[in-house]
């Protein structure tokens, strides 16, 4: 028997749900894929970037029959007036995750019973400011029985799963967590990403997807042991200028709201292991370097190029032979699809506990990522 199709809305009409070429990580196409569903409305101010999102849609001979009701909406009070079964919302977090009207979008929907995918991060709000409104909209899903997923994509991460197997097969404890995340700058830039009062700054907006996997993979932090350190564009000995920005990317932004190009920090977690992040904005191009490893006595494990479409799970090990030598376990992975798959089910059968990311559990995430930009802001006053 057939399913009914759902009727889904976005709010947004950029990268995230329609790609660019350089970006491979678009919802749409992803639904597109799963089917069943019809696309009801697409929300952005700039019309003639959603209008040329529609038309390109409409012209697949594939997917074009699922966009053939389509409007195009100036704001999301018209797509709520519509009840869509779904609405994926995917504005920049500026404008979004706040208790103030025309940014309160994920606590309307969900009080209206509509079920939601959000993206990361929640909000640009202090977690203090933002810690009453996570809470109102985690009751509406409940109230409601709303089925809300936010995107932390790498939790549906083929690899990550299986480094998780292996973490629990061993047995112990996580001794170490290494992150790095290495930006390219000079090609391709978004100009609302340089200003940290308007992306939450790199941590908050981009590197919280490695602070969420040391949640998901060692567990809670003890945020007392956390330290930080930053390097700004401020910085006495300019070590933190850069030479290469496109687009006049910080041109009007003030030096003290310019993100940081270094951010280092160490933590310990509540089980004991320590943990490291490092995010740099120094690479040239449009193509980062993203690496990270986990360590037991007796094992690590190395995710190589866990953003790419194969990507390589590194073990090392005293099992099965030579403890010298590395095992490489070569994944084919689209964590998009799985993750969104996933979420279309988990509204199907309307059961919040298929999914990864809560609203709530995805709210210790911010609150992580905002201790580790505060302690360093702090050290630079």
């Amino acid at each position: 028997m057939n399913q009914a199709k759902l009727k889904i809305g976005f709010i947004g009409a950029g990268a995230i749900h329609f790609g660019r070429p350089e970006v491979p990580w678009d919802h749409a196409s992803r639904l597109e894929k799963i089917g069943g569903l019809e696309v009801i409305g697409i929300v952005d101010p700039d019309t003639r970037r959603s209008d040329e999102v529609l038309k390109d849609r409409l012209a697949s001979p594939d997917y074009g029959h699922m966009y053939t009701n389509c409007r195009l909406l100036a704001n999301y009070e018209e797509l709520l007036a519509m009840n869509p079964d779904v609405v994926f919302i995917g504005s920049p977090p500026g404008y979004r995750g706040s208790p103030l009207g025309g940014k309160n979008i994920e606590l309307e929907f969900t009080r209206a019973g509509i079920h939601a995918f959000v993206e990361k991060p929640l909000s640009v709000l202090p977690p203090e400011e933002f810690s009453t409104y996570a809470c109102a909209v985690t009751e509406a899903c409940r109230v409601n029985n709303i089925v809300l997923s936010v995107g932390y994509k790498f939790r549906y991460h083929a690899a990550i799963l299986k480094m998780k197997e292996l973490i629990a097969q061993h047995g112990g404890k996580v001794m170490a967590f290494n992150a790095r995340y290495y930006f390219a700058y000079t090609e391709g830039i978004n100009k609302y990403w340089f200003n940290s009062d308007i992306s939450g700054g790199p941590i908050v907006e981009q590197a919280t997807h490695f602070c969420d996997l040391a949640r998901y993979i060692c567990g809670e932090v003890d945020m007392s042991t956390l330290d930080t350190l930053l390097l700004n564009d401020s910085d006495e000995g300019e070590a933190g200028k850069l030479n290469h920005l496109s687009n006049q990317a910080e041109e009007d932004i003030p030096s003290c709201k310019r993100i940081p190009r270094v951010t280092l920090s160490h933590w310990r977690f509540q089980d004991g292991g320590l943990g490291t992040l490092m995010h740099s904005l120094t690479l040239p191009g449009s193509r980062y370097h993203v690496t990270f490893d986990v360590q037991l006595d007796g094992l690590q494990l190395s995710l190589i190029d866990p953003y790419g479409s194969s990507s390589i799970l590194r073990v090392r090990s005293l099992e099965g032979g030579n403890p010298n030598q590395d095992q490489d376990l070569v994944f084919e992975n689209d964590m998009y699809l799985r993750e969104l798959d996933t979420f279309i089910i988990a509204v199907r059968q309307k059961k919040q506990s298929l999914i990864k990311s809560s609203y709530e559990d995805a709210m210790k995430t911010y609150e992580f990522t905002w201790a580790i930009r505060r302690q360093g802001e702090a050290k630079m006053k």
